[in-house]
């Protein structure tokens, strides 16, 4: 898997595209990525998935106290292991917040990259307050020549999964649902330091 640190310069052949946060990777995400594998193997095209860091929340709402369930790192490992082929990250910052749905898709996801197809969750919003949804997908796909895919809820017991959730049982301590949910047992990676030297 290649990855990019911005959008310049890809050169990704066939792009076939999802976006979002994948926060967790769990089997919500799992069913995009699947989709996303189907797509580019009848298209001949490159899996590619676009994400921002540092999480939103954490620049527009600075006081959120979110906690993601994965880091950045954690989530390439993740990414990995579904053999997508690029991992693009998009800097997120104020500047960037103000960016208009239109204008990511035209100047980010059309021009940049140059995707042919799109891959999208059922409740997938972008773009400056969140404006962007399937609709609007819908429109500058029929203007910039790409097909767009909405992937529907993914769910266990009747239960939707999502990343909000899951981050919601693990507070909890629910580790065991929480593993249902992600697809895999929940991890932490960090440095083991002797006892000793905590003083």
């Amino acid at each position: 898997m290649r990855v990019y640190n911005n959008a310049e310069h890809t050169n990704i052949k066939n792009p076939v595209v999802t976006t979002g946060i994948f926060d967790g990777v769990h089997l919500g995400h799992k069913t995009i990525l699947n989709k996303l594998s189907e797509i580019a193997i009848k298209e001949n095209g490159e899996k590619v998935v676009v994400t921002f860091w540092p999480h939103p929340k954490w620049i527009i709402q600075k006081d959120s106290g979110l906690k993601l369930i994965n880091t950045l790192d954690e989530k390439k490992q993740l990414l990995e292991k579904y053999e997508v082929d690029h991992l693009i990250i998009l800097p997120f910052n104020k500047q960037f917040s103000k960016l208009s749905s239109g204008k990511f898709i035209e100047d980010y996801l059309v021009k940049k990259i140059g995707l042919k197809n799109l891959v999208v969750g059922y409740n997938h919003h972008f773009g400056k307050n969140r404006e962007g949804n399937y609709d609007r997908l819908l429109h500058y796909a029929d203007k910039n020549n790409f097909t767009v895919e909405k992937i529907g809820p993914a769910k266990i017991s009747n239960l939707n999964i999502s990343s909000t959730d899951i981050r919601k049982i693990l507070q909890n301590g629910e580790i065991q649902k929480a593993n249902k949910l992600l697809g895999y047992n929940y991890f932490l990676n960090g440095k083991v330091i002797p006892f000793y030297l905590l003083g």
